[in-house]
């Protein structure tokens, strides 16, 4: 094989090797859509909690154990009411 024919094989497979990635950067960039999807547990399973009045017969009783219940009713409370306004929301959007 002649020594410029050697030449022209190297030219042509380093040009193809390297002129190659940079067709690829000419490309439109594929642009991505991201679409949120809701999917919402059956309606009757979250229910608002129901904070009950309390009456207790024993003061005792009364002064420690109410507040301990109410604070916690209440936050059963919030974290239901919370929640089905979040749903409401997504349901009369969707």
């Amino acid at each position: 094989m002649k020594p410029s024919r050697t030449l022209k094989t190297i030219y042509a497979i380093s040009s193809a090797l390297f002129l190659s990635p940079l067709l690829t950067s000419c490309a439109s960039p594929t642009e991505t859509v991201v679409q949120t999807e809701y999917i919402l547990p059956p309606a009757g399973l979250v229910v608002p909690c129901e904070k009950p009045a309390v009456i207790g017969t024993w003061p005792e009783v009364v002064t420690e154990d109410i507040p301990k219940l109410k604070s916690a009713l209440g936050e059963c409370a919030t974290q239901a009411d919370e929640y089905l306004k979040w749903r409401k929301q997504r349901e009369d959007s969707g």
